[in-house]
């Protein structure tokens, strides 16, 4: 017989995943607008997952930094500076 996976699991298993995902989009993009998106993101698919684990204390402390201020102070500061990172060759900027 299959064995029955737990709900739970497979929760656990879609958002770690949506997050690795999100965290490589994050590295590959040079649309600093973008990254901060992505990785605000990563950070709600992390909320979800501590979530699951039953850690209300945790959860509270990640969304107030980790989707709030984080994704707040970026944005203010790519408002402050260019929005796309420029591209560095060994001769100079391209």
């Amino acid at each position: 017989m299959i064995a029955s996976i737990p709900l739970c699991y497979i929760l656990m298993a879609f958002f770690m995943t949506y997050a690795f995902i999100l965290t490589l989009l994050t590295l590959k993009t040079r649309d600093l607008l973008k990254a901060t998106i992505f990785s605000a993101g990563q950070a709600v698919a992390y909320t979800l997952l501590l979530v699951l684990l039953a850690a209300p204390d945790l959860v509270l402390a990640y969304v107030a930094v980790g989707v709030g201020m984080y994704t707040a102070l970026f944005l203010f500061i790519i408002s402050r500076t260019e929005r796309f990172e420029k591209e560095v060759v060994e001769g100079g900027e391209k």
